[in-house]
């Protein structure tokens, strides 16, 4: 035989167990569900006994922390580094390219990834028509006065690829000045007049004062 199921309606005290209450009215039930208060706030913090040093004093003894921290480091890892110094070595007459960049320690800076490039016009050992063309191609980033050409980049996010750019770029300078289909002969090259150097004049030399003589 099959059972029957039957139902029967909630009463009042069973309706109330469903019952539910705001979400305002949930923060301000008493006793040990109250919040705790902020523990760092100025009506209730402690009174001061004038056990502890001010901000100035904890301020002090911090930077004489770091000085020591330092002096440390001075005394006995600085000496650790010679076992990585290397001689210095000049550079041969094949390396003419110079490459100078930024590095702040301690610190980010936009500037680190730009790389300048400088290298010696009459070190790239050109002909008069391939200098001609090279120096029209070059424009202003050929500096008369110290006769180099000067190439910075710093489009790109990395160093490497900076420097790699400027390399680059050299390299089509040189390949398209020693392109003979098209020399750029009848084009004039208008350079610049180097500026003279400031010689003191001789006759404002401060007199060399004669040695009293010893009577």
């Amino acid at each position: 035989m099959a059972a029957r199921l039957s139902f029967q309606p909630l009463t009042i005290v069973q309706k109330r167990a469903f019952a539910s209450t705001t979400i305002a009215l949930a923060g301000r039930q008493g006793g040990r569900f109250r919040r705790p208060e902020k523990k760092y706030d100025v009506d209730h913090m402690e009174q001061f006994q004038f056990d502890d040093q001010t901000t100035m004093g904890h301020d002090l003894f911090e930077n004489i922390r770091t000085v020591r921290q330092y002096l440390r480091k001075t005394e006995y890892e600085l000496p650790k580094l010679k076992s990585f110094a290397k001689p210095f070595v000049p550079p041969t007459s094949d390396q003419i390219l110079k490459f100078k960049s930024h590095t702040y320690l301690g610190e980010g800076h936009p500037v680190e990834r730009k790389v300048v490039l400088s290298v010696k016009v009459d070190d790239l050992k050109l002909s008069n028509t391939e200098r001609h063309k090279f120096l029209l191609l070059a424009g202003p980033r050929y500096h008369v006065d110290t006769d180099e050409l000067i190439l910075s980049s710093e489009k790109f996010p990395h160093r490497k690829q900076n420097k790699k750019y400027v390399r680059d770029t050299l390299d089509a300078l040189l390949k398209e000045s020693k392109n003979t289909n098209d020399t750029f002969e009848d084009i004039p090259l208008d350079l610049p007049q180097p500026k003279k150097k400031l010689q003191f004049p001789k006759e404002w030399a401060r007199p060399q004062q004669q040695p009293q003589q010893q009577e």
